[in-house]
């Protein structure tokens, strides 16, 4: 795959998109975290493992000056609780990492409230020391690689079993796809398990997804979601990993603010490439919608009491791609049509505050 500099030129809209997913997401987390009362972490770390110089060709704001920008809007909260905020920008060209750090001091954020370390290492190579760092904390990592081969599953492994941390990788999922019987490529990843096939171009992030999911043992909770990205001919796409549920919603509730229709490209993903076939209603008719698929599952689980508490229904939206939000359209259909009784308050407290659902 040609290692091309996206930072020479202005972002398109592929990297846009992907830098605002990166950028919701991150200020999902920080939410969380600082000055919530939602978590008793006081050390918080941000490890952007390849920042770049922080901005593109035309001046627009690469991961790093998006993050420190809305760090220094959350100084008063930080300073007030004694958070300790520390960010790592590391990046494999030094060139950039100077660069970066002339654009942070033009910009005023060479400073704030929080800690700045840079590093000018390998990912492979960095990611074993810093993931010691990574115990006792509240932490966001950004894997923002060229390809797939910077996440293999070891790497994989070792950030699951880390508490408390969310996680954000970028993939070259369609290079993956077109190349998968190359012998580089599968040093990097299993691609006869990731690519059956059956796998559509369209669909090769939500493949290699599911792949990087067959990897957790069995009884092990460890939530994964995937956001396609186009970009020009090529679908690339985010992987968003937590062993928290809050974490996921963060996650979806960026990804459903850049895709009303799906929370999960930003493109048409189911209609992308697809086309009726003869005697076929045309596809905008013919194909059964993600949402009404969902809101018929959820209709059934709970009036079948396989979900009966506001706690089941919450996960059981979230590991299918939902918010709290689709699913009290569903609640409130089934409490008109007087199925069930009234409930509310549907949201992270429910797991500790599960209601009841009943039934008339």
């Amino acid at each position: 795959m040609p290692n091309r500099d996206i930072h020479q030129k202005p972002f398109d809209a592929g990297t846009l998109a992907k830098l605002e997913l990166f950028k919701l997401t991150a200020e999902g987390f920080l939410g969380v975290f600082v000055g919530s009362r939602q978590s008793r972490y006081k050390r918080i770390q941000i490890f952007d493992f390849f920042c770049g110089p922080g901005l593109d060709a035309q001046g627009n704001q690469g991961s790093p000056v998006m993050l420190l920008k809305h760090l220094h809007t959350l100084g008063n909260k930080i300073q007030g609780k004694d958070y300790k905020i520390s960010v790592l920008l590391n990046d494999a060209e030094r060139g950039k990492i100077e660069e970066l750090k002339k654009n942070l001091r033009s910009s005023k954020l060479d400073s704030g409230p929080y800690s700045l370390r840079f590093a000018n290492r390998e990912f492979l190579e960095a990611f074993p020391e810093e993931a010691v760092q990574m115990a006792g904390a509240a932490n966001l990592v950004v894997i923002d690689q060229n390809g797939v081969r910077q996440f293999p599953p070891d790497v994989f492994t070792k950030l699951r079993n880390l508490p408390t941390t969310d996680v954000l990788v970028f993939m070259s999922s369609s290079y993956a796809w077109r190349f998968q019987d190359a012998p580089e490529m599968q040093r990097h990843l299993e691609t006869a398990k990731a690519f059956g096939p059956a796998t559509s171009f369209y669909d090769t992030h939500r493949a290699i997804v599911d792949y990087y999911r067959s990897l957790i043992p069995a009884g092990v909770v460890y939530y994964l979601a995937p956001f396609s990205i186009k970009k020009g001919s090529n679908i690339h796409g985010v992987m968003f990993g937590s062993s928290n549920l809050k974490g996921l919603e963060k996650f979806l509730e960026a990804a459903w603010h850049l895709d009303d229709r799906t929370g999960e490209a930003n493109f048409d993903i189911n209609r992308e490439g697809r086309f009726s076939l003869p005697g076929e209603l045309p596809i905008e008719w013919g194909e059964t919608k993600k949402v009404q698929v969902f809101e018929r599952e959820l209709s059934q689980a709970i009036l079948s009491e396989i979900l009966p508490t506001t706690a089941a229904i919450y996960s059981f939206s979230l590991e299918r791609g939902f918010l709290p939000k689709h699913a009290n359209t569903v609640l409130k259909s089934l409490y008109t049509s007087g199925k069930i009784e009234k409930v509310s308050g549907l949201g992270y407290s429910s797991l500790e505050n599960p209601r009841p659902l009943v039934l008339r």
